[in-house]
């Protein structure tokens, strides 16, 4: 029997943008705890998702500290490191990602390396745009698989793309193969993708919305990792998806979209190796703001729920 897919959330209200980070009033950590607990129900924890960006070997012990912070929380995280070093440096970043292994890798509960090092489009907000991004992902695992193997390290290690949309004017997933040859692809324990049809791309009406996602999964399955050598049994997790409201975006299309892209997701559950599901974000970053940044959350930036929040709650304690 196929397992039910595990939920997971990034609790935060912030978001990145191409034009920096789109913040708003301060979290409030009990409104997030009261809010998690309501999403999980009687089900299963839902997996907190969090992220750290690491500049620069100048950066290493502020950013280590703040993992070390994360990891102290007492609840297993799906933890990012991203690789936003404008100097390049992959060897100090390597370096980074092993010593995060070593010492937390029996407290997180997965480790992503890098953060959609395929996007180049969207400046500071993805790693794509940071000179050695490909690198920083191969050598990224390559170093956090060696450390987990040292370690004793429970931690499961992977990565996170967007779609390619383009893959004709690329050539990503080759060079990856490339660089990284079979010890990248055997190195991995899952391959994340992030996914946001409906947002970022054309508009899509509700019935283009099923055959859209199940396009984006199918390519990145069939194709891309498939150009990679990285076998059917290393699984895919739905590491972001969100759909943001906002002027010409209502509330309840946000529920709906949503519920689609699960109900998606679940449906080629067995098919695909899919295992997780994660969204972005629980809170808006600030609601008075039309901004599409600023309004991803299934809450508002108050943590009154939009339609979106009941329905995952309805979801999680269905399919989870």
């Amino acid at each position: 029997m196929t397992a039910p897919l595990v939920f997971g959330v990034f609790p935060l209200g912030m978001a990145g943008g191409p034009d920096g980070l789109a913040v708003g009033p301060l979290d409030d950590f009990e409104a997030i705890g009261r809010a998690l607990g309501e999403l999980q129900g009687d089900g299963k924890a839902l997996l907190p998702r969090m992220y750290v960006v690491w500049s620069g070997p100048e950066s290493t012990a502020e950013v280590s500290a703040q993992v070390a912070q994360l990891a102290g929380i007492g609840v297993p995280l799906d933890m990012v490191l991203c690789y936003r070093d404008p100097s390049g440096d992959v060897a100090a970043w390597a370096s980074f990602v092993s010593q995060v292994v070593i010492r937390h890798g029996r407290e997180f509960a997965a480790l992503q390396v890098t953060g959609e090092p395929n996007l180049t489009w969207a400046g500071a907000a993805a790693d794509g745009a940071f000179p050695g991004a490909l690198d920083a992902l191969v050598q990224g695992v390559l170093a956090g698989a060696a450390a987990k193997r040292e370690a004793g390290a429970t931690v499961e290690i992977g990565f996170a793309v967007v779609p390619d949309i383009d893959p004709a004017t690329g050539g990503f997933w080759a060079e990856v193969r490339d660089t990284g040859g079979v010890e990248f692809a055997a190195a991995l324990d899952y391959a994340g993708i992030d996914i946001y049809p409906d947002v970022f791309g054309p508009r899509l009406g509700p019935d283009e919305l099923p055959a859209a996602v199940e396009q984006m999964l199918r390519d990145f399955r069939e194709r891309d990792l498939a150009t990679v050598g990285i076998p059917a049994s290393v699984p895919i997790r739905i590491c972001e998806n969100g759909w943001p409201t906002g002027p010409d975006r209502p509330e309840e299309q946000q529920a709906a979209a949503l519920e689609t892209v699960i109900r998606t997701v679940h449906a080629l559950r067995t098919e695909l190796n899919i295992t997780h599901w994660e969204l972005f974000t629980l809170r808006d970053a600030d609601s008075s703001k039309d901004d599409i940044f600023h309004r991803f959350g299934v809450l508002r930036d108050d943590y009154s729920p939009k339609p979106a929040f009941h329905t995952l709650c309805r979801l999680i304690s269905e399919l989870g």
